[in-house]
């Protein structure tokens, strides 16, 4: 899977006509070599690893990590995630690596460790550098690339190196969210687990509901099942509600507080979302507390069938705002308030917006421009409903686009929910 994404990088590279990439977010990292730090929990605001995608093959991939952390490589090797690279450089953390150098007559590491760490050592170029921009810069010294612009995905990473030794740089955010888009037969395979994973947790939430249960327990309940499942839920809150607050349903960032039990006639949305082996779930239900009024199981009806016809033309070629508009203009003219329908189609992968379109990528044109949808994209596609007469009506699917079809990874019905 690396190498395949470390071609696919090379490729675009000889488009831009830069001699190679500096990585330094830890998703990036991750995503080009499998590379991550315990440390990435902190979600530090400075780079605690990087890797340099060199556009020429004659020129090795390089990882940048603290010293004190080379033994994680042989972990991450013993545990069945062996990182992708070519060569090594290193520097201080803080003074972790000093620690770590420093002598300990008791130690004993087993002759086997000692192998593979020794191993390690002839991949390591360069000293141990004060910082990890020292160490950038060294590696692109060392390879003569000062003077030919390297694209970087962090600009303080590029303007701390221009400082350094006046290296030539450019944006590479846009170029990485284009080739993060397109994914492995590899990554494939990991969103197709994650569908599983999602219906199993869209079952069990279900389960949850019902007259008497507070959200707070259900919560609790569904991010406990999420852990055992191997997902991480969503930290604040591994579900979304859209029931009743202050009598009026107030989509702040889709989240509405719910606090006292069900009673009945709530409506609940129920977006469990979390990562699987770092790729997001991101599956969407509707369900209402007790049984649901006829007009608002026809509301429900109507937002499925835009919602199944914008998926009929989910293929390579298709833009992923036009596939939009003509619903727009037809079913969902069905509706009390049709222009309260949200409906959108974004790429999705290690985060739940890999879309390849202009920086800011959150900005307006993201949804109305769109992007070419091309195989061997996985996208999400949602149809939010936010209208108040009946109350909202969401749903949302994870789809694997192929050359003659597409394929939801999810399997849990769309129909409207409705328990006891």
């Amino acid at each position: 899977m690396f190498a395949e994404i470390r071609d696919r990088l090379r490729g675009r590279l000889a488009e831009t006509g830069a001699a190679g990439i500096v990585l330094s977010t830890s998703d990036n990292v991750a995503y080009v070599t499998g590379y991550e730090s315990v440390m990435d929990g902190w979600h530090l605001p400075e780079p605690i690893a990087a890797v340099f995608v060199p556009a020429s093959e004659a020129l090795p991939v390089t990882l940048f990590l603290p010293e004190a952390s080379l033994i994680g490589l042989v972990v991450a090797e013993r545990e069945g995630h062996a990182v992708a690279f070519e060569r090594l450089r290193t520097f201080d953390l803080l003074n972790f690596c000093v620690t770590g150098r420093s002598e300990d007559v008791h130690l004993e590491l087993a002759a086997d460790l000692q192998d593979q760490l020794q191993q390690l050592n002839t991949c390591v170029d360069g000293a141990c550098a004060p910082t990890i921009v020292d160490s950038i810069v060294a590696c692109l010294q060392s390879l003569s690339l000062t003077g030919d612009t390297v694209l970087f995905d962090d600009m303080r990473v590029a303007l701390s190196a221009d400082k350094a030794c006046g290296q030539l740089w450019a944006d590479g955010l846009d170029l990485m969210l284009a080739a993060r888009s397109i994914k492995t037969a590899g990554e494939i395979a990991l969103f197709r687990e994650s569908g599983v994973k999602a219906d199993r947790v869209m079952s069990y939430t279900v389960e949850q509901l019902g007259r008497g249960r507070s959200w707070a327990e259900i919560e609790k309940a569904v991010a406990h099942f999420m852990i055992d499942e191997d997902i991480d839920p969503l930290p604040s809150s591994p579900m979304l509600f859209g029931g009743s607050y202050d009598a009026i349903f107030k989509p702040d960032l889709f989240r509405t507080r719910f606090d006292t039990p069900f009673s009945g006639g709530e409506i609940a949305i129920l977006e469990t979302q979390g990562r699987y082996k770092n790729f997001w779930i991101d599956i969407n239900r509707t369900a209402h507390i007790g049984e649901a009024s006829s007009a608002y199981r026809e509301q429900h009806a109507i937002v499925q069938r835009c919602f199944e016809e914008v998926v009929a033309n989910l293929r390579p070629g298709a833009n992923s705002a036009e596939v939009c508009e003509p619903v727009r203009c037809g079913i969902a003219r069905e509706l009390e308030a049709p222009a309260k329908l949200l409906m959108i189609v974004h790429s999705i992968g290690r985060v739940p917006l890999e879309s390849p379109v202009r920086f800011p990528s959150t900005g307006l044109h993201a949804a109305t421009a769109g992007f070419e949808i091309q195989p061997n994209m996985v996208l999400s596609f949602d149809a939010l409903y936010f209208g108040s007469k009946y109350g909202p009506s969401h749903m949302e699917n994870v789809f694997v686009i192929g050359q003659d079809q597409t394929e939801s990874i999810y399997r849990y019905p769309l129909d409207l929910i409705e328990t006891d």
